[in-house]
């Protein structure tokens, strides 16, 4: 396979050189694992009983239904118009549409991944603030594994991530910690990709109905990979909702990217699975902190 979407690149002059570079970064970002973790415990994903699918507040199409059944998660990928069917909050669902109507992506995929709550968090009062304050700890991004199929080997996703005072202002700030659910807060996130560098975003956090925890992450600046302009500022909008069952006995998670990208001749199929297994990395990232609670 590998060779296949190297063949492309053979000839750089003649294509696009920023596509190459998109292509070939995204790449990077395949897990290994998709969605449980090796180095510690998590919640993993399995198949799951029908009622509990049935018990998801979101209309699902019977293809979605029998995924989830199968395997505890299902995705879907889309260019315009943009979707949010898969959502289990219908007030970020809604986010999502009017964020991505704006944008007007041509590659985008949504991801949603179902597991047994940690049994630790199912008694717990305050579990929806515990879960709230975990999606918050984006100094834990650090180090998280991904496989590079360019190296052939695991390596980290972000050599740091810390939030910082804002554009122009790169001063460290502490991860926050809430003694309750705020409707809606923003700040800035300065992560180092250990593909496409040091990179600053935009993040709203808001605390939903239903339990559910809405985080939006948009690039304020231009991406590049190696010097070349990838993304302009905004072009990326990546989106994660958390929220619990009515019962409390399972975690959904949810993840929504959609990017405005220039044409992607024969390669966008390769950048779409890419996107997925960012957003499955990212699940497992969180699934991690809430089995360690």
């Amino acid at each position: 396979m590998m060779d296949n979407v190297r063949h492309p690149f053979r000839h750089r002059k003649r294509s696009w050189p920023w596509v190459s570079a998109l292509v070939s970064a995204c790449l990077l970002q395949v897990p290994a694992f998709i969605l449980s973790a090796r180095d510690g415990p998590a919640i993993a994903a399995g198949p799951l009983p029908a009622g509990v699918v049935d018990a998801i507040p979101v209309p699902l199409d019977p293809s979605a239904k029998q995924n989830l059944i199968a395997s505890g998660n299902c995705s879907s990928y889309f260019q315009e118009p943009p979707k949010a069917d898969l959502c289990p909050s219908p007030a970020a669902a809604a986010d999502i549409i009017r964020s991505l109507d704006g944008l007007h992506p041509n590659i985008g995929v949504q991801t949603l991944v179902v597991a047994a709550m940690p049994a630790n968090l199912i008694p717990r009062a305050d579990r929806d603030l515990v879960l709230y304050n975990l999606i918050h700890q984006f100094r834990s991004m650090e180090g998280i594994p991904y496989f590079s199929a360019t190296h052939g080997k695991m390596r980290a996703f972000f050599t740091s991530s810390h939030l910082v005072k804002g554009p122009g202002d790169p001063s460290v700030l502490s991860d926050p910690h809430y003694l309750s659910i705020e409707p809606t807060h923003g700040f800035y996130v300065e992560q180092n990709d250990t593909t496409f560098g040091k990179n600053l975003y935009a993040v709203t956090v808001k605390g939903l109905q239903g339990g559910a925890t809405e985080l939006a992450m948009s690039n304020v600046q231009e991406v590049k990979y190696d010097f070349v302009p990838v993304l302009g500022p905004g072009a990326l909008k990546l989106t994660m909702v958390i929220q619990p069952s009515a019962d409390g006995r399972y975690l959904y998670f949810y993840g929504n990217v959609g990017i405005k990208a220039s044409a992607l001749p024969g390669l966008e199929g390769v950048v779409r699975t890419s996107f997925h297994n960012r957003i499955l990395a990212l699940y497992n990232w969180f699934a991690k902190l809430a089995a360690q609670v």
